[in-house]
């Protein structure tokens, strides 16, 4: 091949090169735009995260409670039986009665209106008269279901904030809890990458890199946990305050006032929502022994007639009473009225369940709150200040040359469990907290009533 063969083969080469580089140009900065684009949205995102309002305790309980389906449809349902109370204080509606009487059906005569002294044909009304007993006591059953619904939606308001309370902590325990394990993790990777480099001096073995995976391995699980364990916690608070339980939350723990003073416990257990709720459960079985009563009065009706004969005889008026004879009241009457105060019995039987069943949660809920109390003291005045000395010892013994830094690594960790550990004792305390509220009607829980 000659030298100017050689020349354009080159060039040939190069045109094509140039050519299909410029050729991928729109490809590439396409997918540049678009990979820029993404990061813009992401970063765009976590910075609208960060700047949002941080959701307090007390803002999650108070949006629990707005615009809160379950609790609007106890309010129709009280708002449906006070209506019902009016209809059923009122007479039933008349009736008006159209026929014809005494047709005759058969012979020659039949169906002939004119032919019979006794055909005419009617038009009347009938009128059912209740005795006002009997329809005030009607009336009253669904004025006291309508105040149970009442006491219904705010024990259930009460335990909608309890439980958003419940899903705060959990969550902000989770989020907290992940902070430190991942930091744990960072340190125990960093651990092992000084290891992994004193492997080949001999200043250190493979089995304490091995080790250290072992551990890191068992850290990096607990994150994922914790983090699984946010993302549930954050479904809790989504079921009751929707987009809001997206909003990263307030940083430091609430201060939850809690007082245990014994009478004054169980005072104010006995205004508890519930035990109100329990109580008109009782007074509805109490007005239907009213009504059930009222059974003996007798009912009675009236009703006129006009009858139309033939035009040569004369019309007719027709006046009639009905009354209701109880005949056998012992075995109908008498019967439901033994039934519905048995079943007063049951209403305040239930009553003195759910007084006993609080009580036991008031009681639980104290030795909760003294465990983490006892707990609590003891880290802050022992455990804390025991591994921290121990952590600052260990870092002077390896800065004097004593001690190696593998022991520094194992302070350090020790240090953030008891932190792991610490962090657990004021979520419990918290939650305990606000059961002890839930309990006792703290102001938390009065604040946000809807």
């Amino acid at each position: 091949m000659n030298k100017s063969c050689m020349n354009q083969f080159w060039w040939e080469k190069i045109l094509l090169a140039v050519w299909c580089l410029l050729a991928a140009l729109p490809v590439y900065a396409e997918q540049n735009a678009r990979q820029s684009s993404k990061q813009s949205t992401m970063q765009s995102l976590a910075q609208d995260f960060a700047a949002q309002k941080k959701l307090t305790l007390v803002e999650a309980m108070q949006l629990a409670t707005q615009n809160q389906p379950l609790l609007q449809s106890l309010d129709d349902a009280a708002a449906a039986a006070r209506e019902a109370a009016v209809a059923e204080g009122q007479l039933p509606d008349p009736k008006l009665k159209l026929g014809v009487l005494n047709l005759p059906i058969n012979r020659g005569d039949a169906l002939n209106f004119n032919r019979d002294d006794m055909t005419m044909t009617t038009i009347g009304v009938m009128q059912e008269v209740t005795p006002s007993q009997k329809r005030e006591a009607a009336s009253n059953i669904l004025e006291a279901e309508a105040q149970q619904f009442h006491t219904e939606q705010t024990a259930t308001a009460r335990s909608i904030q309890r439980d958003v309370a419940l899903a705060w902590l959990d969550s902000h325990e989770a989020q907290r809890k992940t902070l430190l394990y991942q930091r744990l993790a960072d340190e125990m990777d960093a651990e092992r990458k000084v290891a992994i480099s004193r492997i080949s001096s001999g200043a250190a073995q493979a089995n304490d890199v091995l080790r250290l995976d072992t551990e890191l391995s068992m850290a990096k699980d607990k994150l994922l946990t914790t983090q699984r364990d946010e993302r549930r916690a954050r479904a809790g608070l989504a079921r009751w305050i929707g987009e809001a339980s997206l909003r990263p939350l307030s940083a430091d723990l609430p201060d939850l006032p809690t007082e245990l003073n014994g009478e004054q416990a169980l005072a104010e257990l006995e205004k508890h929502p519930l035990l109100e709720n329990a109580r008109y459960g009782e007074h509805v079985a109490n007005s239907e022994v009213e009504r059930a009563k009222t059974e003996r009065l007798q009912n009675w009706s009236w009703e006129v007639m006009y009858g139309k004969r033939r035009s040569d005889l004369s019309d007719m008026v027709t006046l009639q009473v009905a009354i209701d004879l109880p005949w056998d009241r012992a075995n109908r009457q008498d019967r439901r009225t033994a039934e519905k105060i048995i079943l007063v019995e049951k209403a305040r039987k239930l009553t003195e369940d759910r007084r006993r069943e609080l009580a036991t949660e008031l009681e639980s809920a104290k030795a909760d709150w003294d465990l983490a109390q006892a707990r609590e003291d003891e880290h802050q005045q022992r455990l804390i200040p025991t591994v921290q000395a121990r952590l600052e010892l260990t870092q002077a013994g390896y800065a004097a040359g004593k001690l190696t830094l593998a022991e520094v690594w194992e302070a350090r960790r020790g240090l953030i469990d008891v932190e792991l550990e610490h962090w657990t004792i004021l979520a419990d305390r918290a939650r305990t907290a606000v059961k002890l509220g839930y309990l006792l009607n703290s102001n938390q829980f009065k604040g946000s009533q809807p």
